[in-house]
């Protein structure tokens, strides 16, 4: 009896999983009958469209060279619609986009700037106008040392060296008096030497340390250090920047200008008042440089300046008039046009040509009668100068 129960439930079992197997396989049939149109749709297509491109594949890699160039096709970024994420029902949410992420480019050690510009007349950012006959030439070498670049709060540190001459095609005297001989065509020479520092990403302080090294009428070398702080809001006026800039001009040593001339000369001025000497001053230059950049012309640039210069009482003297503690000593408009040259190679630098003009106005008095000392040989109150250089970036 227990042994034809046995059976009976090995029959049971095997009549349940037999059922059950056929269960499963007749519902596999029909999930497979129901679903092989859709599937059919689906799976065609990629497998048509993947044997095309294996075709092309072997069309394209059987010419000569061509694996070697296939190895030399960068990757890049495959959208996951292009995966057919939407095809497979997941609107794209599961697909993950391929990128190659590229390590930024490092800043070299050093760069050289060598400029090289002409000019009808040599005439100083503080109004002297050295030589006004003639041509002047006057070659500018600086060697930027990149100590640091960065993405914090200090984003840059520059040191700067170099020197800025200046001849001319026209004659100055050696020694005084103006006119007088002998004379030279090698006019000055100013070693310069500074700091620039980026921050707060938009801001730049340099601080420059320069030196006038005459070469004419017995002027003494003079020392000066210029503290600039200049703003880039290119990223809020866009194409309308206007690239202001304010900065601090100190003498250190001697003059910068010939405002202790009229004194030797001359002697004591009554409009010197509590001040009979210039001696070593200072003074702000605040200023603007908006431009534009036309890409359809090559990348032509055209920059317009807008400089104010206010100086202290003692900068300019006071041998003609009493000064303000601080006045307008002049102001400056110009324009200025940079092309770079797009065909040099690459590997001889960056280079550009440059052309332009400036005008200057001499408001303080007694800058106007300082010229009477330099090249004009008598007072002057406005003066244009145009020029126009080239100039190489390493």
């Amino acid at each position: 009896m227990a042994q034809q129960r046995l059976k009976a439930a090995r029959v049971i079992s095997i009549h349940t999983n037999h059922t059950h197997c056929i269960t499963n396989h007749r519902m596999k049939f029909i999930l497979v009958h129901r679903y092989r149109s859709l599937a059919v749709a689906v799976i065609a297509p990629l497998l048509s469209s993947l044997a095309t491109t294996l075709s092309h594949a072997h069309e394209s890699l059987a010419a000569p060279g061509a694996a070697a160039a296939a190895l030399r096709v960068p990757v890049t970024a495959v959208p996951a619609t292009s995966l057919g994420a939407n095809t497979l029902g997941d609107d794209g949410k599961d697909m993950k986009e391929v990128k190659v992420v590229k390590p930024p480019e490092a800043s070299p050690l050093f760069n050289m700037l060598i400029n090289v510009e002409f000019a009808d007349k040599y005439v100083t950012p503080r109004g002297m106008i050295v030589r006004d006959r003639g041509l002047t030439i006057e070659p500018l070498a600086l060697i930027f040392l990149n100590a640091y670049k960065g993405e914090g709060f200090i984003n840059s540190f520059t040191i700067v060296g170099g020197g800025w001459w200046d001849f001319g095609t026209s004659t100055v005297s050696k020694h005084p008096p103006y006119g007088a001989g002998p004379k030279t065509n090698f006019t000055e020479f100013d070693p310069i030497g500074g700091i620039a520092v980026g921050f707060a990403k938009h801001f730049k302080l340099e601080v420059t340390y320069t030196a006038f090294v005459e070469r004419i009428l017995d002027i003494g070398t003079s020392h000066h250090l210029e503290t600039k702080l200049s703003f880039d809001d290119s990223e809020y006026l866009k194409a309308f920047a206007l690239h202001p800039y304010f900065s601090y001009w100190q003498e250190l040593a001697n003059k910068a200008t010939d405002a202790d001339v009229p004194y030797k000369v001359f002697g004591p001025s009554p409009n010197s008042g509590k001040h009979p000497q210039p001696y070593s001053s200072y003074y702000f230059d605040i200023g603007i440089m908006p431009g534009y950049t036309f890409q359809q012309l090559g990348g032509l640039r055209l920059e317009a300046l807008c400089r104010i210069l206010l100086s202290s009482d003692r900068f300019y003297g006071e041998y003609y008039k009493s000064s303000p503690t601080i006045g307008v000593g002049l102001f400056e408009l110009g324009m200025k046009a940079t092309l770079p040259l797009n065909f040099m190679p690459k590997n001889a630098g960056h280079w550009s040509v440059h052309a332009g003009f400036r005008y200057m106005n001499f408001v303080d008095d007694n800058l106007y009668n300082l010229n009477t000392f330099n090249d004009p040989g008598q007072p002057v109150r406005t003066t244009w100068q145009a020029y126009g250089g080239i100039s190489v970036f390493f």
